[in-house]
């Protein structure tokens, strides 16, 4: 049996797929390991590809694009192995990273989840960690200049901008990019919730394991290289679809962690939040130093966020 299962949803990215399992098979001979990709249906040859190139791994072959959360669950009820890795296929694996991780869980039982050093494919390191969202720091990250917004105490401390991630370090919430789990975790109650099917997926699961009495650490000496925005997300939906869809799925996050309450008040600021930027790039239009594509940019993202249905009670749009 496998110590290690890892969980790869691909969606047109063959290039990128190829060289994220290459560099798992150098890397990981140490490992007793099962590799399992879940294509959505690409139509860029990803799966020939793997069957090609690399027979070892397990592939699913879905018939149409059923989202990350899904394609992760298609892999969890499949998978055999102690430890469950969720990898984005722009990622690719440096030295015994993994080894590392998987050591990591075996000696610390408190532990429900670790991740890897982020870093670039130049070597420099990626901040891509947080801490659980709140109210206070959303409306200060995503609705104040950005020069302002990362001085402020909620921003800093949600991003973990002053933390040093030089050492062993909790991080509530790693990147879905790259995060272990015990699969014994999730065996009982399921593992991604398919309600948010795109964003907030991974928000979700770290925020269970920690609802378990666990902690989750990201080790810097495990690194892992993630080509950030190159995973196939981008040519899911339209962007300001994709934009919509992110403040939806914040408002549903609140609603299933935090209560009701808390995410109407989220829903009002978010909705007072668009329209102030309505009403500033309508400014720069009277003023003619904007354009009208902006102002009319930022009043359909308002529109979207305020007429659609939450996720807890729609499908995904085509």
């Amino acid at each position: 049996m496998p110590e290690l299962s890892i969980i790869i949803v691909s969606w047109n990215t063959q290039e990128l797929l190829g060289r994220c399992l290459n560099s798992i098979y150098h890397n990981t001979n140490k490992l007793r390991l099962e590799v399992l990709v879940v294509d959505n249906a690409s139509r860029d040859g990803s799966a020939e590809m793997v069957k090609k190139e690399f027979p070892q791994a397990r592939l699913v072959e879905n018939k149409e694009n059923l989202g990350f959360a899904r394609g992760n669950n298609q892999g969890f009820s499949r998978a055999r192995g102690e430890y469950v890795l969720i990898l984005n296929p722009d990622t690719e694996v440096v030295s015994d990273a993994l080894l590392q991780m998987v050591g990591y869980l075996k000696l610390n039982k408190e532990v429900g989840a670790v991740s890897g050093r982020l870093i670039y494919p130049d070597g420099t390191f990626q901040r891509y960690y947080s801490r659980f969202p709140t109210i206070l720091s959303i409306l200060t990250r995503w609705f104040l200049p950005r020069t302002i917004a990362y001085k402020l105490k909620p921003t800093r401390d949600y991003l973990m901008l002053d933390d040093d991630f030089g050492k062993e370090i909790e991080v509530p919430q790693p990147a879905g990019s790259c995060l272990m789990v015990r699969r014994d975790l999730f065996l009982e109650e399921g593992f991604m919730d398919e309600q948010f099917p795109l964003f907030f997926n991974d928000v979700d699961l770290c925020r269970r394991v920690y609802d378990k009495g666990l902690k989750i650490f990201v080790l810097p000496a495990a690194q892992i290289i993630h080509c950030k925005g190159k995973g196939g997300l981008e040519q899911a939906k339209p962007f300001l679809l994709l934009s919509a869809e992110y403040f939806i799925s914040m408002v549903d996050y609140f609603t299933k962690h935090e209560g009701a309450i808390k995410a109407q008040l989220l829903k009002i600021f978010l909705s007072f939040g668009f329209l102030m930027r309505c009403l500033f790039f309508f400014m720069e239009v009277v003023l003619t130093i904007g354009t009208i594509k902006e102002f009319e940019y930022e009043l359909k993202r308002l529109r979207l966020f305020l007429v659609r249905k939450s996720i807890f009670s729609r499908s995904l749009p085509e």
